[in-house]
């Protein structure tokens, strides 16, 4: 059997683990099951260990790091939300968080199976050491904003829950789902088109072409995971919004430290990521900085995750309002990883991170 086969049993095997851990997650929620909770972070831990040995066959087999596409950033992106999250569990109490990070890490490697090639050599912007030092430190920092994305979302349905808001918590629950599912569906739609693509052999600028056909698919599948994820957040909701609920999850002050502390450390990696990637530009472009619609992009996340740091450590902000910013952060991350990738021409649009 060779590398690439081991490599994509090891990977399908991963996601399985993340799928059947993702329900015992939120069963734990649901039930404060112990074991439960011992059982789905065994499979955890075991997903990761066989998504790490198939990250690394894929860097053998293809000699270069799995990062030169969508399905190998894709897959470090899952792998890096669920290191980060079993970290954090080892240091803080927020095991019922795993409800809604360990289903996102699930998510994002599932879709990079739907992405998933064999090794294939890279194009000649990508032949560079470069190309692992910056995909690396962008991807760790995504990882650290999911897992600080799911502590601000908690934070604000416990606080919901403490003022027995829980038509707020409904509420909640109905806004987030239908805004991923909307996402999602977008996404879902622009891989079922299929756009022209066009290279510009001077400024090696990817253009897409889309016909109304393509046009058709897309806001076909936003509506669908528009209609999706309302279900599933009425649901979540109606089970999320009762009397008790609160005692499943962590307390305020610990969901707060999390979530700050995710964008803590992740801030300085997205930092040192752009920097990368602005020395990698000059050197296979022959500039710093171009106004790309990804280097754009990568900006305006950077100024945002900047600014929630500058309000909390200057003006004081705690609680729901970083809460909040926590989990937009995430949604300026989804966009600048994969919107600018699938809707916007540039010089990112082959290169799977920014």
């Amino acid at each position: 059997m060779d590398l690439v086969k081991v490599e994509e049993i090891l990977f399908t095997a991963a996601v399985i683990t993340y799928l059947v851990s993702s329900g015992l997650y939120i069963w734990y929620l649901i039930s404060r099951s112990q074991l439960a909770l011992k059982i789905g972070t065994m499979l955890l831990v075991l997903g990761l260990a066989s998504q790490t040995i198939a990250l690394i066959l894929r860097w053998v087999s293809s000699g270069h790091a799995p990062m030169a596409n969508l399905y190998e950033s894709l897959s470090l992106f899952g792998w890096g939300i669920v290191l980060f999250f079993l970290i954090a569990q080892r240091f803080y109490p927020v095991q019922a968080a795993g409800a809604l990070v360990v289903p996102t890490a699930f998510l994002i490697s599932s879709i990079a199976g739907v992405f998933y090639k064999g090794p294939e050599p890279l194009v000649p912007a990508l032949q560079s050491y470069w190309l692992w030092i910056h995909v690396t430190i962008a991807m760790l920092s995504y990882g650290l904003f999911a897992l600080s994305f799911g502590a601000g979302f908690f934070y604000i349905i416990q606080e919901y829950l403490l003022k027995k808001n829980y038509k707020n918590v409904l509420y909640t629950f109905l806004i987030l789902f239908s805004v991923l599912g909307l996402v999602l569906g977008f996404w879902a739609g622009s891989w079922w088109a299929e756009p022209a693509k066009i290279m510009d052999p001077v400024t090696q600028t990817v253009s897409k072409e889309y016909s109304s056909s393509d046009f058709l698919k897309i806001f076909g599948g936003g509506i669908a995971g528009l209609l999706i994820g309302t279900v599933l957040g009425f649901a979540a909701g109606k089970g999320a919004s009762k009397p008790g609920f609160a005692k499943r999850l962590p307390s305020l002050d610990v969901l707060d430290e999390v979530s700050y502390r995710g964008i803590a450390f992740g801030f300085p990696l997205l930092t040192i990521g752009i920097i990368t990637g602005a020395v990698w530009a000059d050197q296979a472009w022959g500039r710093w900085w171009g106004w790309d619609p990804k280097e754009t992009w990568s900006l305006i996340t950077w100024l945002f995750y900047g600014a929630y740091l500058h309000t909390r450590l200057t003006m004081g902000w705690r609680g729901r309002h970083s809460a909040i910013l926590a989990v937009i952060g995430l949604v300026m991350v989804l966009i600048t990883y994969l919107g600018v990738n699938l809707f916007l021409s540039g010089l990112h649009s082959y290169t799977p991170a920014g």
